[in-house]
């Protein structure tokens, strides 16, 4: 143990210790959990408890698993941290992999003879800037949201509480949640570090899980337990696209370590794989990617998602599901071929425009900030795609922040308006919620890409990649454009939901709202600053003097971003600044002036309340086709006639069974019977040998 925990020479264990410490709570919790149900059944049946089942708490849900799930992630925290010290140091492109990296041999599947060829599975674990920046986020942002938790989920603690949307009394499961949500992070922690792409896709199945668990966890709710099997569904199809580039990469390269598929392609394409192969392999992988980052047309489980209790959705839109489809495009991006990124960039902008057009007419808080989530994951994208590979993983890290600080703060309205969400019922909440007003007005003006905010060092990036790839291409001057209006847009719907929100007068003396507890308001006052901060460089004035930006400077892989990105960064940055100006003096001159009118917060209807009839044509078209044919096979499989499956099944019992029943009839237990027939036996067999014998 010692030894493993050298981390003095091995500095890179730390992550390794640290992605492993969440699985701790996992563990106790589990165990507790059985003990205490174990001992709540003996009560049940013989009316009798023992000392460990009042030690447990009895039937009340205990919170100490909310305790031990944070310090863990306060373990996690101080050991990234630790390791993004140490790591600071080391030149960029030129990292000790005898320090930073491990692999060993999991299991070996063949070899059953000397001279025939083993496949091996390997786990390991590859530090470098951009995992360990990924990875303190995901820490950081989590251990907030973990502690939010406590306070936002504090009726799960009780052994008897009454679901408010469906009005059903039930026993509260503080201990469940916080093992879920624990599972979730130590999922997304170990596939940060992962080395090879066999042990990402086992870590990306756990997330998968993770994610059916917790917008799940209210399921006796129809609309939860359907939103988890969507996103469940949905994702399984971007994890087939997944498998076969798994099974390519393997074929071609034996082997399915990053580092060594990358140094396969250091010097283009290489001769073990064509040019066909290659745009499939990348095919494939971003399919995954795009399932699970929601991307067109993969797209819909992201806002049904919403269904599950808030922190879980600040946990999957800011630090673990869908952030680890970019971060995976991020670390195989030389694996892309031309063809592949430019695919990457029209999804990404067809994402980023379709979600915003939505978000501008949702009435959901929460729905409002998922479409937006949607949105940014396309602008993302868009970036990597034209070459702008430090501008999209730069966003993806300031989006975590100021998009966990969004959803807490609608988790905190959530709960001080008695579980409302309805902009059209708030309004005024500004006098009664100040803290939450204050720090939602600062994720605001992040995500709007307001100058010296967090949003704005890496919308700027992603713009002026955008532009730079425009005029070097000038069949693609929509991937610059449509991103443009997009950031207006994004200005637009979010000012309109913090107007609605908190100015103006209430527009429902009902909801009787109040201040969030401290230990809800302060994790919002802390990525209120990291919201504000987190990217800052100097000057403070120059987009590309980020501190965060130029970590990701040493780690990335090949400098695809065009000199023109560089040389017209003013003019998309000022280009960004006026749209984002325009979207938000709209929202203002509509909704913040003056009262919205009736005919401002009546329902909307039409082609984007109907969110671009997505659902609609999917539902049409796959779900209903395959439920249709479920039960005309099932018809047919289970028709009486001789053709069908179980016609010809039921046959062949319906024949056992009458040779079994004529069988029985000499079975009627006489022992004279038995004798005689033994008899005439013998005497046959004796007659059949004097005939063969003549």
């Amino acid at each position: 143990m010692n030894r493993f925990l050298d981390l003095a020479n091995h500095p890179g264990r730390a992550y390794a210790v640290a992605a492993l410490l969440p699985l701790l709570p996992v563990l106790l919790l589990a165990v507790a959990a059985t003990v205490r149900n174990l001992a709540r059944c003996r009560r049940h049946t013989d009316g009798s408890a023992n000392r460990i089942y009042w030690l447990l708490g009895g039937d009340q849900p205990l919170k100490v698993g909310g305790y031990l799930a944070i310090a863990a992630m306060l373990g996690s925290v101080a050991l990234s941290a630790w390791g993004l010290m140490h790591l600071s140091g080391e030149p960029a492109g030129k990292l000790d992999p005898d320090r930073w990296a491990e692999r060993g041999e999991w299991i070996r599947i063949g070899a059953t003879k000397a001279e025939a060829s083993a496949v091996s599975l390997q786990l390991g674990y590859r530090i470098d800037h951009l995992t360990a920046l990924m990875f303190t986020m995901v820490s950081v942002v989590g251990t907030l949201i973990f502690v939010f938790a406590m306070g936002y989920m504090n009726a799960e603690a009780k052994e008897h509480l009454e679901d408010h949307a469906i009005h059903l009394e039930r026993r509260g499961r503080f201990g469940r949640f916080y093992l879920y949500l624990s599972l979730f992070a130590a999922s997304m922690l170990n596939l940060l570090i992962a080395d090879n792409l066999f042990q990402v896709f086992a870590c990306w199945e756990l997330v998968g899980v993770c994610s059916f668990f917790l917008i799940g966890f209210y399921y006796e709710r129809p609309t939860a337990s359907t939103a988890a099997n969507k996103a469940f569904i949905v994702n399984r199809i971007g994890d087939a696209g997944f498998l076969i580039a798994i099974a390519i990469a393997f074929t071609h390269f034996g082997t399915l370590n990053i580092e060594d598929l990358i140094g396969a392609f250091s010097g283009g394409r290489p001769a073990s794989i064509s040019q066909e192969m290659w745009i499939v392999m990348g095919l494939g992988l971003f399919l995954g990617c795009a399932g699970k980052s929601a991307q067109i047309p993969l797209q819909t489980w992201l806002p049904d998602a919403m269904e599950g209790p808030t922190p879980v959705s600040a946990l999957i839109h800011a630090a673990t599901m869908v952030a680890a489809g970019v971060y995976l495009v991020g670390r195989c991006y030389p694996l892309f071929s031309p063809e592949v990124l430019l695919v990457i960039a029209y999804v990404g902008m067809l994402t980023a425009f379709v979600s915003a057009t939505i978000a501008l007419v949702m009435t959901d808080i929460k729905r409002v900030l998922a479409y937006s989530t949607c949105s940014q994951l396309g602008f993302m994208m868009l970036a990597l795609g034209v070459g702008g590979w430090v501008a999209g993983l730069l966003h993806l890290l300031t989006h975590a922040f100021f998009k966990a600080l969004l959803f807490l703060c609608a988790g905190s309205v959530n709960h001080g308006c008695h579980h409302e969400q309805d902009l059209r019922k708030m309004g005024g909440l500004r006098r009664s919620m100040p803290i939450t007003a204050f720090t939602m007005l600062v994720g605001v003006l992040a995500i709007a890409g307001t100058p010296f905010f967090s949003g704005w060092y890496s919308k700027d990036r992603i713009l002026s990649a955008a532009l730079g790839f425009s005029l070097d291409h000038h069949e693609h001057a929509l991937l610059f454009f449509v991103p443009l209006i997009v950031a207006g847009m994004t200005a637009f719907y979010m000012f309109r939901l913090w107007f609605l929100a908190f100015t103006g007068s209430p527009r429902d003396p009902q909801l009787q709202p109040h201040e969030s507890p401290a230990v809800m308001t302060v994790p919002l006052i802390v990525l209120a600053l990291l919201s504000l901060g987190v990217a800052w460089g100097w000057p403070l004035w120059n987009a590309e003097a980020s501190a965060l930006g130029h970590v990701l400077e040493k780690a990335e892989p090949i400098l695809r971003t065009h000199h023109l990105a560089e040389e017209y960064h003013w003019l998309a940055g000022g280009l960004a600044l006026a749209a984002a100006g325009a979207g938000a003096g709209l929202a203002w001159a509509k909704y913040g002036r003056r009262a919205p009118t009736p005919a401002h917060l009546a329902e909307p209807r039409g082609f984007l309340a109907e969110k671009w009839y997505f659902d609609t044509v999917y539902d049409a078209v796959f779900r209903r086709g395959t439920v249709k044919a479920a039960y005309a096979s099932a018809k047919f499989d289970k028709a009486e006639h001789a053709k069908s499956l179980d016609g010809t099944m039921n046959s062949i019992a319906t024949a056992a069974a009458r040779v079994g029943a004529n069988a029985r009839k000499v079975q009627t237990g006489l022992i004279r019977q038995y004798v005689f027939a033994l008899a005439l036996t013998v005497l046959g067999l004796l007659g059949m040998l004097t005939w063969l014998t003549k």
